[in-house]
């Protein structure tokens, strides 16, 4: 088991494009210092100033958006996701959930065959957008296989969602709509 030190960072994966982002990303974190790390931890403090590295960086949109949805740099990739996870993990869960809800937002648009909202979806993560899932009941917490919500076929032959949900996570900061200046939680891809 190789554990991260990342003031001896390994760029051990084959692709330089995730090196170079694990790399911004340590200067980052160390640059900010333990001490405050622990501080903004212990108050609670938004995570502003690591929102704007990544979209700066553009590191959501380089890892998060599938290939032929972005930039020729852009790989929807477990092993860069993975490793970008241990990173994120090491200096602090606020960093790696962002991160985490981001992808768990991002899943049902990806493996949908809305093609619209794939690219809606890749110009928010380009923007530098996060993105937010909500699933959690107030009976049933986040179990998929307990929940009340049911998805209702309508008579233009799409879906609508029909339940009540109790946390919606990165709310109001990962959210977007398709129509122009509303706000609305992306669910499903559908």
């Amino acid at each position: 088991m190789v554990l991260l030190n990342p003031k001896q960072l390994a760029e051990t994966h084959p692709d330089p494009t995730l090196n170079a982002i694990l790399r911004k990303t340590v200067v980052f974190f160390e640059a900010k210092g333990k001490k405050q790390l622990k501080q903004d931890d212990f108050d609670r403090v938004w995570y502003a100033d690591f929102l704007d590295f990544v979209k700066r960086e553009r590191i959501f949109a380089t890892l998060l958006t599938p290939t032929g949805y972005g930039d020729t740099d852009c790989r929807w990739d477990t092993s860069r996701l993975c490793a970008f996870n241990e990173v994120l993990g090491f200096y602090g869960l606020c960093y790696w959930y962002a991160w985490q809800v981001t992808i768990l937002g991002l899943g049902p648009i990806w493996m949908s065959g809305n093609e619209e909202l794939k690219r809606k979806a890749a110009q928010l993560l380009n923007d530098g957008e996060i993105f937010a899932f909500g699933l959690s009941e107030k009976e049933h917490g986040a179990d998929i296989y307990a929940t009340d919500m049911l998805l209702v076929p309508t008579a233009e032959g799409s879906y609508l969602a029909n339940g009540d949900k109790y946390h919606l996570l990165h709310c109001p900061y990962g959210y977007r709509s398709l129509q122009k200046g509303k706000r609305h939680i992306w669910s499903f891809g559908r």
